[in-house]
């Protein structure tokens, strides 16, 4: 909890870009959280598996987790990647704000946890989250996130209220594009992801 690394990458996302002409952004108030699942936390270099924004719309008590392609193009300092490569070489910090600027969507939050973690999680999936905190003792010992443990609880509250049954499971639209070396990468449609998720909406 309360990560240092992870909160300092939180810290470095640029402002997002206006929205393309016809489009504006919403009034709704949002928590994004960036879920980033290896294949184990304590490890000093640690596999990415997965990547996925979870997108939470307080407004109108809407969620959705949003499914992102590991091979999404993404751009540092260093050169453009891919988000699996940017991860290997420089671990789950380096990729906070590149993987933003890819989405358009700045992180609130960021949490890297295992496969073990959200498995045990699905399995009390109906029962909500508080019989998630009361009845999975020690579920949180293996994550690693910028969150302080009230910062967690406030998402806890957040996603109990809209409920973890009604999260809305996507993929992230994308497109798969030549990276110029001879294979290829997804390139992120940030339009349609904001729209996907309520961040967007057409210019009444």
């Amino acid at each position: 909890m309360g990560d240092a690394g992870l909160g300092s990458g939180i810290s470095t996302q640029a402002e997002t870009l206006d929205p393309d002409e016809g489009y504006e952004a919403s009034d709704d108030v949002f928590t994004h959280i960036l879920v980033l699942t290896v294949d184990d936390v304590r490890k000093s270099a640690p596999t990415l598996q997965r990547a996925q924004l979870l997108s939470l719309d307080a407004t109108k008590r809407k969620g959705y987790l949003v499914e992102i392609p590991l091979d999404v193009r993404v751009e540092d300092a260093s050169g453009a990647s891919t988000l699996q490569e940017l991860f290997a070489a420089k671990g789950a910090q380096s990729c906070i704000a590149p993987l933003a600027a890819a989405c358009n969507i700045r992180a609130t939050h960021v949490l890297v946890a295992t496969d073990e973690l959200w498995d045990q999680v699905r399995g009390l999936r109906n029962s909500g989250v508080s019989a998630l905190l009361d009845s999975a003792s020690g579920l949180f010992s293996n994550i690693s996130t910028d969150m302080s443990t009230s910062q967690l609880l406030d998402v806890v509250e957040l996603v109990q209220s809209i409920g973890v049954e009604n999260l809305d499971l996507k993929d992230a639209p994308a497109d798969a594009e030549d990276d110029g070396d001879g294979g290829s990468w997804s390139r992120i449609r940030q339009t349609e992801l904001g729209l996907l998720v309520g961040t967007l909406r057409p210019t009444s």
